[in-house]
């Protein structure tokens, strides 16, 4: 088989401001060209609940910190999906800690080390993983608050021409529901090479006839980094080395 005769594109589909900072950093990790077209708009939404009942919170994005800071909610300790998300709470002035990287990964660990109670879980309108129910059933009595929207957006023109034409493109997809709109917009016989954060991300880009397609070997940006720079050497390494 003959190696491709152009270098592939990233197409970076990742809400602001995770997606611009992605793309510069896989840029220059890679040399690739990357093509940015979120679809997810992060729109913040809501009131906070009385605040003063809490002794704890959920954090499961950064979308979820930002909004809370912006809500100007107290800076309460907080248990956060993924080292990032930890990260960014600190930056707000919580007391904060990294629980795995998945919604299953936290339930398993609050119930196993759990905060001070009621705690309150910071969310999206779109979320995985009945994270208050089942903390609650298992008797730690936690609340949602739903404090932003995740609106649908569509591709770009840049990105669906690049898409139509005959360039190889990497396609890292960070959420289930990106997944599922990347499948609904993708055309039909794109040259997409799908790298996916999760299994249930893959589930969602099912119907996409991809000319290949991997899991990250954990759902963070590191892994899913490599997971790039590994389909990067495979489609530029057919045929010899590049």
């Amino acid at each position: 088989m003959m190696r491709p005769t152009m270098r592939p594109v990233i197409l970076m589909t990742r809400p602001a401001p995770e997606g611009a900072d992605t793309a510069r950093d896989l840029a220059a990790r890679t040399g690739c060209g990357v093509v940015v077209s979120p679809l997810l708009a992060i729109r913040a939404t809501g009131d906070l609940p009385d605040m003063t009942r809490y002794r704890s919170l959920i954090f499961t994005s950064r979308n979820g910190v930002r909004a809370y800071a912006a809500l100007n909610g107290p800076k309460l300790p907080a248990t956060c999906v993924g080292e990032a998300t930890a990260r960014a709470a600190r930056d707000a002035g919580h007391p904060a800690r990294a629980s795995g990287g998945d919604a299953e990964a936290l339930v398993a660990d609050l119930r196993a080390n759990p905060p001070e109670a009621p705690i309150l879980h910071l969310r999206g309108e779109i979320a995985q993983g009945d994270i208050a129910p089942r903390l609650t059933a298992a008797g730690l009595p936690t609340d949602a608050a739903v404090i932003y929207a995740q609106d649908l957006c569509d591709l770009s023109d840049e990105a669906r021409q690049l898409l139509s034409g005959p360039a190889p493109v990497i396609v890292p997809l960070y959420s289930p529901r990106t997944a599922a709109r990347f499948a609904a917009l993708c055309p039909k016989g794109a040259q997409v090479h799908l790298i996916l954060i999760s299994r249930n991300a893959d589930l969602a880009a099912a119907a996409i006839d991809a000319k290949s397609r991997s899991i990250a070997t954990s759902p963070d940006a590191r892994a899913m980094a490599d997971a790039v720079d590994a389909t990067l050497r495979r489609v530029e390494g057919i045929g010899g080395a590049h």
